[in-house]
């Protein structure tokens, strides 16, 4: 007995199983307390066409193929889940949060992106494939986060606004890299052009700001006014899948499209009405796109990823436990808030399986590209990947208190003061603050803006022109330091740090901050230039600065904290010392 348990075409069979099997998968997530999506996937795999097995001489291939039809409606599903997610996008509520959550977000992605190369890099990966590998592992789930955070009754927690803002605008620049890398894979017989290609982007985002600048301020009013529900579904419906349609016709993939829409009307009032009412038809199309995507898994390459997870999970995290988390620290948050933030952002769910479904499309529809890299093992990855770290996830967040207490006991105290140091610094400049004294960092965000574009160009460019970027990156490094040390002046000279306040002092602490912030990003243009001709040696000049950061601490921790201390101890010697005179009287009265 073989084959599919039952021979059928018939779309009512398909989406009735689709519908029933995604009810009991969910029911089981929820009694597991595990995230429903996990349940989906799972799902998807045991009624998909690729599980295979035999028991007792039966034979058991599957419920359903992966038909046209179903991943027709699961990109429905996709649409309107990126729809959703640009509507949390605010810029209002953005800009309370200012430069600390772009520092983590852009942190904290871009070091995931790299474990995502260095992953790639020694599987001898493609680059197109890697970057689709990079791109799943760098997404953190910003549903997991959010539904974590409630459950731990975090919402009113201070760090959880600039969280939530980093998770948010995070997926900003997923979507952005994602439109970039669509441009670069799309079949063509001529190369890419890197200047044409941000043009293009460039050009269709500043479309959807023009709208959400111009357009939709001055006629939300007459949205406003529909007053019934039928024709306002409607509405909505329309313009999501036209911006989608939009996006397809400037070869960018449509939920880029819809997520851009949703930025457009994530600041009106109607917001709230569109979530409302299209919230039910978003659900039952998101729960079809997770089975669909659980169908195309195949159990028999589980195997062969798991490599690949036993790499990938470890890198994930260290860096949001330890990497970004220690950021957070140095920014100015407390340890507890810090560790609450790294933990966050553990969870790997709907953004990484969006990325692996795209990416897998996408290279499989090219046939200038080969199917046996992330054709074949980017979605069992992704999925195995979500399970395992979304079920991290609400585990670690529950512990994070623990988790500070332990590297907080733990820590020697000269990487501890050093870490102070550094973190009194810098929450002066990142931090939102409102006293003028410390208003003297706008030419130091330029640079870093700046900076971070001639690291994309340098990372994406080749050949000589490669070569000539970067023999020009240590003059931009050289303007970042001092524009640096124009915005890190005035902090050193008024903030308390707890030790001698006297001119030694301000110099060295200026010195050894500069150190720390302007070396990390003198050693990210440093990877950028060798990881075309050696990507091995970039992992070593990254230990070597992990290095010179605790022997600068130590040194620091010698000049100022123990330094103090010893001249403490002479006074108090000197004081209780008695002097010869003193000896001399002392022994006369004696006699």
């Amino acid at each position: 007995m073989g084959g599919h348990v039952v021979e059928t075409t018939s779309i009512m069979f398909d989406v009735g199983v689709i519908a029933t099997v995604g009810f009991v998968g969910a029911a089981f997530a929820s009694r597991a307390r595990v995230p429903i999506i996990i349940g989906y996937i799972i799902a998807g795999m045991l009624i998909g066409p690729n599980i295979h097995f035999h028991l007792f001489g039966w034979s058991y291939d599957g419920i359903l193929a992966d038909s046209v039809f179903l991943q027709s409606i699961s990109q429905l599903g996709l649409v309107l889940l990126l729809f959703f997610v640009g509507l949390e996008f605010s810029i209002t509520k953005l800009m309370r949060t200012k430069e600390a959550a772009a520092v983590l977000a852009v942190t904290n992605l871009a070091v995931n992106m790299f474990a995502g190369f260095v992953i790639g890099a020694w599987l001898g990966w493609p680059l197109i494939d890697t970057i689709f590998m990079a791109g799943v592992i760098s997404m953190s789930s910003s549903a997991i986060t959010a539904k974590s955070l409630i459950d731990l009754k975090r919402l009113g927690n201070a760090e959880t606004e600039f969280l939530l803002g980093m998770v948010i605008l995070e997926s900003f620049l997923a979507m952005f890299l994602l439109t970039l890398v669509n441009g670069m894979i799309v079949p063509s017989d001529t190369p890419v052009n890197v200047g044409l290609l941000f043009g293009g982007v460039g050009l269709f985002i500043g479309f959807f700001a023009l709208l959400a600048a111009v357009v939709v301020p001055r006629t939300a009013a007459i949205f406003e006014r529909i007053k019934n529900e039928e024709l306002f579904v409607l509405f909505a419906l329309g313009t999501v899948f036209l911006a989608a349609s939009l996006a397809e016709a400037f070869r960018i993939p449509a939920i880029v499209g819809a997520f851009f829409m949703g930025m457009v009307f994530a600041d009106t009032r109607i917001a709230g009405r569109m979530k409302v009412k299209m919230e039910s038809l978003r659900d039952a199309f998101v729960a079809i796109f997770f089975l669909t995507f659980g169908m195309l898994i195949d159990p028999a390459a589980l195997g062969s990823v798991l490599p690949m997870l036993a790499i990938a999970v470890p890198l994930i995290l260290l860096n949001d436990l330890f990497l970004t988390a220690s950021l957070a620290y140095f920014i100015g948050f407390s340890g507890r808030a810090s560790t609450a933030i790294g933990t966050s952002l553990v969870a790997r769910n709907e953004e990484a399986i969006l990325y692996a479904t795209v990416g897998a499309r996408a290279i499989r529809a090219n046939p200038q590209l080969s199917n046996d890299y992330a054709g074949t093992y980017l979605t069992p990855f992704a999925g195995i990947l979500c399970i395992v770290m979304s079920s991290l996830a609400p585990i670690l967040m529950g512990r994070s208190n623990r988790i500070a207490a332990f590297f907080a006991s733990r820590l020697p105290k000269s990487l501890r003061f050093g870490a102070e140091l550094v973190k009194r610094t810098l929450k002066t400049v990142i931090m939102p603050n409102f006293l003028p004294i410390y208003r003297r960092k706008r030419l130091f965000q330029a640079s870093l803006i700046f900076y971070a574009a001639w690291i994309i160009d340098l990372t994406v460019t080749t050949g000589m022109a490669h070569l000539a970027m970067s023999l020009l990156t240590p003059v931009f490094v050289f303007g970042v330091w001092a524009s640096a040390r124009h915005a890190f002046r005035e902090p050193v000279r008024h903030t308390n740090y707890g030790v001698d306040g006297g001119p030694f002092s301000r110099s060295t602490i200026e010195t050894f901050v500069l150190r720390i912030v302007v070396g990390a990003l003198a050693i990210v243009g440093l990877v950028a230039i060798l990881w075309q001709y050696y990507w091995p040696v970039t992992l070593v000049i990254l230990y070597a600065y992990f290095l010179v950061v605790v022997f600068s601490m130590k040194v620091v921790h010698r000049r100022l904290g123990l330094g103090i201390t010893r001249r403490v101890a002479r006074v108090r010697l000197v004081r209780h010392m008695p002097t010869a005179r003193s000896w001399r009287a002392a022994s006369g009265m004696r006699r």
